[in-house]
Formats: C-alpha cells, structure tokens, sequence
C-alpha cells in the first residue's frame, strides 16, 4: 500500500542537486548491462502476487461454484541487494523469502560483469551475468501434477545456473532529446541435476525503456524455451506419465511497467507481466486425456505421449518494488544522464516561458492599438 500511495505522490525535484540513480540498475528483470559502482549498495524489497486457479475450479463446476476467488490468491516477498565490485562488477544477492505454502522459496547469488568502458555513458554497452539459483521445492502446487511446472514456470528442486549475455542500446548519449534504451538478455538456464539436463532453457529477454527524469516507462517481452522449436520437449515422470511440451506451450510474457524516481535514490516501480504462451493440441482435463488415449491427437501419440500438457500458467502477475541505496557514491555515468534529463527539461520550460510571454506581449499589443470609429 505503501509503494502504490507513492505513485500517487509526485515527486519534489531539485534543480540544484544530482539525482542518485543506480548504474547497474534493472527494470523489472531484465538487466542493464552496466555494474552498480564501486562501493555502492542497493536493496530492493518486492511483492509479487497473481491469481491462480486450481484443478477443482477447472475440472469441476460445482467446487468452482462454491470457492472463493481469495482462495486462490498468491502473495510473495522478494529481496535482491546489489553490491558494486570496482568499476566492473557487481555482487547479486536474491531470495523469495516465503513461497506456496509458507515455504521458504529460493537463494541465488551472482555476479554481472561489464567491458571496461562504462565510466561515461555509451551508446553500445555489453556484460554477462552468471548466477546459481537454490531452489527448495519443484511441487505443490504445479500444473496438473506435473513436477517442476509450477505456476509462475518451470523449475529445478536443486541447483541451477543461469548464464546470460547482456547488450544495451542507449540513444541519450548520442540525441539528448530521445532518453531511449533497448536492452536485451539472452543465455541458458541449467539445471546441475543429472536427470533434469534435457530441460535446460534458453532465456530471453528484451524491452524498450524510455526514462523521464523522475520516471521510466518499460516493455518487456520474455520467453523461458526449452530446446523444442522444431520438435516438443518429452518430459517423464517418476510415476511413469510422458507428455509433450511445444514452442508455443513455453512461459512467455509481456510485461508493462513503470518507475518514479526520487532524488534520493529512493525507486517505487510496478509491473504487469501478461501470459502470451499458447497450448497445441490437448490440454489437461479428463476429456482430453480419453481423448488422447483414443488417438484423437495423433501429432502427440507419435511421440509416445500418455498424458495431455498445456500452458496452465498464471495469466497476469503485479510486480511492486521499492529500491534504495545503502551506500551510494555518484558515478560519472549517471551524473551525465541526470544531466542530460534535467537539461531537456530546463529546455522545455524555458520555451514555454518564451511563448507565454509572446504571448502576453501580443495581448497588450491588442490592447493599445486603436479602436476604430463607425
């Protein structure tokens, strides 16, 4: 509540004062490819929630009838601390604190690194990011009893790694006047446990930000794919199930969001990630899997497939963040982008008085020319 009653605040700017802008910062999750700065800290605190429904309220009418829409809402705590490391690396600290069922939900540290030419703003930026993700459970609740789909995607119980390439596209160096940025993530995610190998995925993440002085406004599409873009991934089950998982069935979304900045550092942001996967053939209800059993999906039945697979995943999720530093030192890069902001806008107010005061001018013009006789 408090995150949402600051978005209804508008913030108080000091044309006197440098705005404090984390250098490595991240909209939402996709990542920019520069690094924090040296010695500085940030902490960012999030809430995430959604509504998901459950296997009685798609499979029976009557349980659908009589549950609350509560019953299914999902609320979590996230926290991430950053940590810059010299001029070219930043430390990454992350965890779901408390996940389904009060469990604590998952550790992960990392690093981002950068080429060493990010002191100044620059119109090409590149990085890696490398982090391991602990994860303590892959079930209850998933997607139709099927083991590490989870509703918000898929996951490991164990270890993983994720390995990304960063590239940054940022206009404000070169045309003051379009604040643009277009940032893409792509790598792999890898789960270190021998019988999860084939379900890798590749990640990608790309969006266009465009940044005011004290705000930012961002599109993000994302995709999380496992190694199925001419053929579906066959996943079995301890228990002996096989289904299918096609391209268009992965985790996908498009995110909306936004950012209000403060002077102090202080960042409130929201997100609105939308589901854009898509199911291929069967779905998980108990009349598809008859069907299923009875050839009516034969593009399945030929890879062996026992169990009907769809993207039951959560179809919209709110993102609410609130960021700040702990330790803070301006770097020359944001120093410049703060800069070159304040700078557009001193521009479009001095115009503005410009035109107010021809304007007023005119008027008095009007008034002293001489009024015609009839």
């Amino acid at each position: 509540m408090l995150i949402l009653l600051g978005f209804s605040l508008t913030p108080c700017f000091s044309a006197e004062s440098n705005q404090k802008r984390n250098r490595g910062e991240a909209f939402y999750k996709l990542l920019n490819s520069n690094t924090s700065g040296p010695g500085n800290i940030w902490i960012t605190f999030t809430g995430v929630g959604f509504v998901w429904d459950d296997i009685p309220s798609r499979e029976d009418p009557v349980a659908a009838r009589e549950q609350k829409w509560f019953s299914n809402f999902y609320a979590f705590p996230e926290i991430r601390a950053q940590a810059g490391i010299g001029e070219f690396m930043t430390f990454i600290l992350e965890s779901r604190m408390l996940s389904y069922k009060f469990r604590f939900g998952n550790l992960v540290a990392g690093a981002k690194f950068t080429i060493p030419n990010n002191k100044e703003l620059r119109l090409h930026g590149f990085g890696l990011d490398i982090r391991f993700v602990r994860q303590f459970f892959e079930s209850n609740p998933t997607l139709g009893g099927c083991i590490g789909f989870m509703p918000e995607g898929f996951v490991v119980e164990g270890t993983s790694m994720d390995a990304k390439f960063l590239y940054e596209l940022d206009l404000l160096p070169r045309i003051s006047k379009l604040p643009l940025r277009g940032l893409i993530n792509a790598g792999a995610r890898i789960p270190l446990r021998s019988d999860r190998l084939e379900c890798f995925q590749y990640i990608f993440d790309s969006g266009i930000i465009y940044s005011g002085y004290g705000f930012d406004f961002f599109l993000i599409y994302s995709i999380e794919a496992f190694n199925n873009l001419t053929k579906p991934l066959i996943v079995s089950q301890k228990d002996g199930r096989k289904f299918a998982v096609f391209f268009s069935e992965n985790p996908m979304y498009l995110t909306l969001g936004g950012n209000v900045r403060y002077d102090n550092g202080i960042v409130l942001s929201l997100a609105f990630p939308l589901l854009l996967s898509r199911n291929k053939y069967s779905i998980m209800s108990r009349e598809d899997g008859e069907r299923l059993d009875d050839g009516y999906y034969p593009e399945e039945l030929k890879y062996g497939v026992t169990d009907p697979f769809d993207p039951w995943f959560t179809k919209w999720k709110l993102a609410a963040s609130i960021s700040f530093p702990l330790r803070y030192k301006m770097t020359g890069a944001e120093m410049m982008r703060s800069f070159l902001i304040m700078k557009n806008r001193r521009q479009n107010k001095w115009m503005d008085i410009d035109n107010r005061l021809k304007g007023a001018d005119q008027e008095q013009d009007k008034k002293a020319a001489p009024k015609r006789k009839d």
